[in-house]
């Protein structure tokens, strides 16, 4: 009891310095609204004005964007200065009903949608921790550290879209440990909003819980078809060549660089060396990943928690794009984490799932301000991640069979009396 205690003194403390930190960086936006403009709102904000305008079909047009960016901005913008909007679709009608003349109305009304698919991703992570039986007090606890991960509150702030991405991968997650094929792919389908994650995702349900992957695919068929409507042939054509821009890194504030993935980190350990070399590294653990997990798929009889866990971190590590509000992302492997031990409360004591959230955003909160540890720290919880996952199943089948044994010895002496 004195030890839960303590471990719920850290969480408010904890949790007091992120709300602090993160509350601070809003009223920024609010008291000096010009210098503090979040930036990346003007991808979603550029397509939402274009189908304003009736122009879905220039949406991905280089200079269709380029002249929304400069009249928002006004300034005279060189195709290189251009922040693009480069995802798929799917959001758009949802844009064009929050965007109007006024930035920060839009970027606000945005944020709030943002926090609406937050509230869905709550739901979920809650169903899945009442499926582990774990009490109302922690459940709390442990969705609100969930909610305050710093990289969820850097993609808010900068008015992203990752909410989504994210409550796809929690859809995806409790489709898998309820073994709900149909839940799990149509959680996959929605992925695509960051199809470099989908893939390696999906691909290997082709040789594991097969109907994983066709549920994906029927859900893939159907946004396909929906982006069809939106932008038409051309609109495709503009996107795809989009996507190729944006996997090679040329121009349009790519600054790979400053990614948290393979291709980020061989950029700043090894600056000399040609970059069509890391290119050709990075698509290559592209392409194995997915035929290394395609393996793992096939030769496992049971797809577990600390296989998607690794696959999550992998699919992070390896994608060819991935900046730091995609880290939001993590959260699906530290929920994975957190139900692997069950409602075993031995393992952890009953807050210290809680306490494990709180941590792992703070050190990212806290390396955001020294650049060596902002690379280090997130690839460090990729590799840790799955580590612990498979060393939490493994302790617990352990302790299963020596229970078992334990189980059998009490009836044999049963027997024998």
């Amino acid at each position: 009891m004195k030890q839960n205690k303590y471990l719920i003194i850290f969480i408010i403390v904890g949790l007091t310095i992120q709300l602090f930190w993160e509350g601070l960086l809003w009223s920024n936006v609010i008291i000096h609204p010009k210098t503090s403009r979040p930036t990346d709102f003007s991808i979603f904000y550029t397509a939402g004005r274009l189908a304003n305008a009736g122009q879905y079909t220039h949406l991905y047009d280089i200079q269709a964007q380029l002249r929304v960016q400069g009249l928002l901005l006004n300034l005279s913008l060189r195709p290189d200065e251009l922040l693009p909007y480069n995802h798929p679709p799917l959001l758009v009608p949802i844009l064009q009903i929050v965007c109007t003349p006024d930035y920060l109305a839009s970027y606000w009304r945005w944020t709030l949608v943002m926090v609406c698919l937050l509230g869905v991703t709550a739901y979920l992570i809650d169903k899945l921790l009442r499926g582990i039986k774990v009490g109302g007090g922690s459940r709390f606890l442990i969705i609100l550290a969930a909610l305050s991960f710093y990289p969820v509150f850097t993609s808010l702030l900068k008015g992203q879209d990752t909410a989504f991405l994210l409550l796809a991968g929690m859809l995806w997650l409790y489709g898998m440990i309820n073994k709900k094929d149909s839940i799990a792919g149509l959680g996959l389908a929605m992925m695509v909003i960051r199809p470099q994650i989908a893939i390696i995702l999906a691909v290997p349900f082709l040789f594991n819980r097969r109907g994983v992957w066709w549920w994906f695919c029927a859900g893939g068929a159907v946004l396909s078809l929906y982006s069809l409507a939106l932008v038409g042939f051309t609109g495709i054509r503009d996107f795809v060549n989009l996507l190729f821009i944006s996997a090679s890194g040329q121009g349009f504030g790519m600054n790979q660089n400053a990614m948290f993935n393979f291709t980020g980190m061989m950029l700043r350990l090894f600056p000399s060396l040609n970059v069509g070399v890391i290119h050709d590294l990075a698509w290559g653990l592209f392409l194995a990943a997915a035929v290394g997990l395609s393996i793992l798929w096939k030769i496992i009889k049971e797809i577990r928690l600390r296989h998607l866990v690794l696959a999550v971190c992998l699919s992070l590590f390896a994608a060819p794009h991935l900046h730091y509000h995609d880290l939001a992302f993590l959260l699906v492997p530290l929920i994975g984490v957190v139900l692997t031990t069950g409602d075993r409360k031995w393992l952890w004591g009953s807050v210290s799932p809680a306490v494990m959230l709180v941590v792992a955003s703070l050190v990212l909160l806290f390396a955001d301000f020294w650049d060596p540890m902002r690379f280090t720290v997130p690839y460090l919880l990729m590799l840790v991640l799955p580590l612990l996952a498979w060393w939490l199943e493994k302790r617990i089948d352990a302790l299963r069979v020596i229970a078992i044994h334990q189980q059998d010895n009490i009836d044999g002496n049963k027997g024998i009396f």
